[in-house]
């Protein structure tokens, strides 16, 4: 059983986020490293800091490039689960990672030692301005800094509806950059649309893995379990195990650490 999370929902993960949080577009890698290396150089040269790495997902395709990568998380059951998620990743990508405990505010690597700074489904739980000033210390000069976030296109009306049901909350806005502070340059935006399918059981644990999920009593959860069953089977039609095309959309910003 899950347990009751009323602050921090992700100090106890649900054990299905790994299974069914998406990945990201192999558009999202390619626009941050060539962003980050215009110019052909090794890629095992590079040392990127994946900040709030929940299950590894992001450290995998930057290893997967050859990038050596730092997963810093502070939950201890996600990196438990990021931990049990890497026995299943050949160990020629699983030797580039190293997860260590830390905050976006409070990383624990040593000064200008990453190329890159990512935050992948992260930035938005960050103190945006002790956050910024952390990747400015870990960054080497020219580094690079990148929010990464993932949605649902609510531009779709059923889509829409559908994240409003699951209390998603995490409609991040093209025409709003992060606040990447003082001493980056303003950031720019790559948007890469795309779709995932998924069943409609899928897509209800999808929905056990949300903050506002996590942080419900048992009454709350179970209601909002209800809600999307009966949008899903009801009034959606779709019948178990049935194939749903899930368009996403996934923002990506980034921006250069200034010179001293």
């Amino acid at each position: 059983m899950l347990e009751y999370c009323p602050g921090n929902p992700f100090t106890f993960a649900a054990p299905q986020y790994a299974k069914v949080r998406p990945s990201y577009p192999q558009a999202v890698l390619d626009e941050i490293l060539t962003r980050l290396c215009p110019l052909v150089v090794p890629m095992s040269a590079l040392r990127a800091a994946d900040i709030g790495a929940g299950t590894g997902k992001m450290s995998v395709l930057l290893a997967q490039r050859g990038v050596e990568v730092d997963a810093v998380e502070p939950s201890a059951s996600m990196r438990e689960q990021m931990c049990h998620q890497m026995r299943n990743v050949v160990a020629s990508v699983n030797e580039r990672i190293r997860i260590t405990e830390g905050s976006a505010e409070a990383t624990g690597l040593a000064t200008s030692s990453c190329d890159l700074v990512v935050y992948a489904q992260s930035w938005h739980w960050v103190d945006a301005e002790a956050a910024s000033t952390e990747a400015a210390r870990i960054l080497r000069e020219g580094g690079l800094l990148a929010a990464v976030w993932n949605q649902l296109d609510v531009s779709v009306p059923w889509v829409h509806r559908l994240s409003r049901i699951m209390r998603s909350g995490d409609v991040h806005r093209a025409h709003t950059p992060p606040a990447f502070g003082q001493f980056f340059e303003e950031p720019l935006l790559k948007l890469v649309e795309w779709s995932e399918v998924m069943t409609p059981e899928e897509i209800l644990l999808l929905g056990t893995t949300r903050s506002s999920y996590l942080r419900q009593d048992g009454a709350g959860r179970e209601r909002m379990q209800k809600n999307l069953r009966w949008y899903l089977y009801e009034h959606l039609g779709y019948k178990p195990a049935e194939e749903v095309t899930l368009p996403y959309m996934t923002l990506t910003w980034t921006a250069r650490r200034l010179t001293s």
